[in-house]
């Protein structure tokens, strides 16, 4: 690896990289995705909610879990921020909801959670603009019936 310094001193390091192979997954046992919110906002952009409903939604089977995290960044205060996260949550939720139960799936349990800008459980850090974007998010875990 070589780079740069911000003293602008010229470095290079080098080392060694073993990578080992592991048996191969057959069964998916569980599936994370995310999407993200424009700033200050609760609805999902209209790209988001074909993709929850045309590619996340067929990947949910009846019985499946759905765990739905609401993040936010840090600006604005900490109340407003977990509101928003929560409207976000309950948002993806209704969507993913609503897409699953028109294709018949009728037993899939759906658990909201909100951190607002709780930044122990932010995704990215909160120092810079590039990550506070990310921080505007939704995760989703599917986790598979057993």
């Amino acid at each position: 690896m070589s780079g740069q310094t911000s003293d602008g001193v010229e470095m290079k390091r080098e080392s060694t990289l073993t990578l080992n192979r592991t048996a191969e997954m057959t069964e998916e046992e569980a599936l994370r995705y995310s999407i993200l919110f424009d700033f200050d906002q609760s609805n999902t952009v209209a790209t988001y909610e074909k993709f929850l409903t045309d590619v996340v939604s067929p990947r949910i089977d009846d019985n499946s879990k759905v765990i739905i995290h609401g993040h936010t960044d840090i600006i604005g205060s900490e109340e407003y921020n977990m509101t928003l996260s929560k409207q976000r949550a309950s948002e993806t939720a209704r969507i993913l909801s609503n897409a699953v139960k028109s294709s018949g799936k009728n037993s899939v349990r759906f658990e909201t959670d909100a951190f607002g800008m709780d930044t122990n459980k932010a995704p990215f850090e909160n120092k810079l603009p590039e990550e506070r974007f990310y921080n505007r998010t939704v995760v989703i875990d599917i986790e598979k019936a057993k």
